[in-house]
């Protein structure tokens, strides 16, 4: 069984997160054969655990930082684990109360929170998250390269 991982800190800062971000895009591109459509899909799983981090874990204090790690095992299954410094939350709220758009609400209250978590969810096999809710793991499996369109 082969295994790789990418580990790294940063500090609450948004215009961190690009650079962050492409770090880890990088190291999939460079460790498995993934497909521009999965590659995609990744960048948005990865953009939007890292900003609830910095902006609703960490509320954006640059005090505080970040800690990312992103593994392959096999280069068949791939994670991502991101933990922030915040008081947590709990992301079983967040499905149980995300429900679909209803004709007597109001437009411009749909999906107030949780829209990040459940694009997330849409896009990965597992997402989990540890007791306190400060760090998520999100699993997702990667595509066969026969399974990819080019």
């Amino acid at each position: 069984m082969e295994n790789k991982f990418l580990q790294l800190v940063f500090t609450s800062n948004l215009q961190l997160v690009k650079v962050v971000e492409k770090e880890i895009l990088s190291f999939l591109t460079r460790e498995t054969n993934i497909s521009t459509d999965e590659l995609l899909e990744f960048k948005l799983i990865v953009n939007e655990l890292l900003i609830n981090a910095v902006v609703h874990g960490n509320k954006g204090d640059s005090s505080k930082s970040v800690k990312v790690k992103v593994g392959i095992v096999d280069k068949k299954l791939s994670y991502i684990v991101v933990e922030d410094e915040g008081e947590g939350f709990d992301i079983g709220r967040v499905f149980n109360e995300y429900t679909p758009y209803d004709e007597k609400d109001e437009i411009e209250d749909l999906y107030e929170f949780g829209r990040g978590l459940m694009i997330v969810a849409s896009l990965c096999e597992k997402v989990k998250q540890n007791q306190k809710g400060n760090k998520i793991v999100a699993v997702r499996r990667l595509k066969k390269e026969e399974d990819c369109y080019v």
